[in-house]
């Protein structure tokens, strides 16, 4: 296995996924050496593709082509219970173009479903789990996108798979355009621990009035206040993964309004049960110490005033009231959009809020044991597997446009795995806010070791294999369109 500062990028032989009207689409098109299992599909090249990831990243590389290649063996041991974290952030995508964009497809997951249970030997276990945002249907998603069938499969070869929903908090708005007031239900099972990194957090600098100015959008303001104010910086992970032994991060790799893009670093945000603890932007101008937007406005001031009132009604079950202040809310939010050009809600690259909040995150990924205690050891094991043989461009992360790359990438460490694309997008991701935030965590909870300049790719594709992000030219780059706070950062 290569070190952490290599990240793998496998090219599938097209890009496309398979046909899911075929038998079986989600298994191998060949027998393998390494297989437990007979059963094989017509046409799989992105069974392949996951494959030699594995492959190009040198894992157990003196067994490959033999019966005995085991490549997760190194992280995966007999007896351990795995996680995989795909990104099943929603159901429908809001730009009406597919969901296979949208989030992590299930031929992706099946071939590490099969090279989990290979390592694990008959011993141990593995959950499928994710927090998709509060209003996303779940049980369509898994039906509509085949991982229902593919659970189905595996039950039938005597293989118990469970997939999980993390949420403590659901949402069902309140209009067929899927748009207007958001009905809370808060689950009875929220199985997860409250987290307080207090002065380990990327917030723990912030004084009291900055604090008070964070937010997320659609949740009561006081609810975030709860949380993060100074001394106290908490989050609500789910148990599943604190309880896991090894996570194998499978993000969906694609722009984001807020982050810039998203890829395995962000794809924790998926572990928390309640999203009310994850703020996502400071309200406010610039010059007015927020990064909600760039310039002064009294307008957006007066809106952000009328949505905190809108969500603290929902949250206290106000719904009649909640719909009357989101018409009037919505009809300034219109109008600024009029006047100002530039994104509001934090849709640009002066958001400084959300990459804090995902390092933190990260932080209590690697180094909270199972009751959530914060060490200065790595408490367990990573693998980071994106899916971009389909990505998504433009509006991401839930309105993107397909952009076809037919790519597996790999990495042992998220920054690494998160840098690597970036680079390859476009972006100029050395200086977007989620490194400085990484760098500065080193101080106290290490994500990473490596400065950079020390990043390699390996890859099947010899133009690419064995460059370092200074190396890479354009020409080999995917050129992605960003969503529109964030064309400055990309080229």
């Amino acid at each position: 296995m290569l070190n952490s500062n290599y990240v793998g990028i496998a090219y599938s032989t097209e890009k496309k996924y398979t046909d899911r009207k075929k038998k079986n689409w989600f298994r191998p098109d060949t027998q393998y050496p390494e297989m437990m299992f007979d059963d094989c599909s017509e046409h799989n090249q992105v069974y392949e593709a996951v494959r030699e990831a594995l492959h190009i990243y040198q894992m157990d590389n003196d067994n490959y082509g033999t019966d005995r290649w085991n490549p997760l063996g190194e992280l995966i041991k007999p007896g351990d219970n795995v996680i995989i974290k795909p990104n099943l952030v929603m159901d429908y995508n809001q730009s009406n173009e597919g969901t296979e964009c949208l989030f992590t497809q299930p031929e992706v997951v099946a071939p590490i479903i099969d090279y989990i249970l290979i390592a694990l030997k008959g011993k141990g276990g593995i959950i499928i789990g994710d927090a998709p945002m509060q209003e996303c249907n779940l049980e369509k998603l898994l039906e509509e996108s085949g991982y229902n069938e593919m659970m189905e499969w595996y039950r039938n070869v005597g293989v118990e798979i469970k997939i999980v929903d993390f949420r403590g908090l659901t949402t069902q708005i309140d209009s067929k355009k899927r748009i207007g007031v958001r009905k809370q239900t808060i689950s009875d099972n929220q199985d997860g621990t409250v987290i307080d990194l207090a002065d380990m957090s990327q917030f723990a600098k912030y004084d009291k009035e900055h604090l008070e100015k964070m937010r997320i959008t659609n949740y009561s303001p006081d609810r975030l206040k709860e949380h993060h104010c100074p001394g106290r910086h908490e989050y609500f992970v789910s148990n599943y993964i604190l309880n896991a032994d090894v996570v194998i991060n499978m993000p969906k790799p694609k722009t984001h309004r807020k982050a810039g893009y998203t890829a395995a670093m962000k794809n924790m945000v998926g572990m928390n049960v309640r999203k009310e603890y994850l703020p996502h932007h400071t309200i406010g101008s610039v010059a007015e110490g927020g990064d909600e937007y760039k310039k002064k406005s009294l307008l957006r001031n007066i809106d952000d005033k009328l949505y905190d009132i809108k969500n603290t009604l929902e949250g206290k079950e106000r719904y009649k009231a909640a719909k009357v202040v989101w018409y009037i809310a919505g009809g300034l939010k219109f109008l600024g959009n009029k006047v100002h050009h530039d994104e509001a809600e934090g849709n640009w690259y002066g958001n400084k809020t959300i990459s804090k909040t995902i390092v933190d995150l990260n932080k209590i990924l690697f180094y909270a044991d199972k009751n959530g205690h914060i060490h200065d050891e790595i408490q367990r094991k990573t693998l980071n597997i994106g899916d971009m043989i389909i990505s998504g461009e433009k509006e991401g992360p839930v309105a993107p446009s397909p952009k076809q790359i037919g790519a597996i990438i790999i990495a042992l460490n998220a920054y690494i795995f998160d840098m690597g694309v970036g680079i390859m997008m476009g972006a100029d991701a050395t200086n977007f806010p989620f490194a400085e935030d990484c760098k500065n965590a080193n101080e106290s909870l290490p994500l990473c070791n490596y400065q950079d300049d020390e990043l390699i790719y390996v890859s099947n594709d010899e133009k690419l294999n064995n460059k370092d992000i200074k190396s890479v030219s354009n020409e080999l780059k995917w050129k992605f369109v960003p969503t529109k706070g964030w064309t400055e950062m990309f080229i």
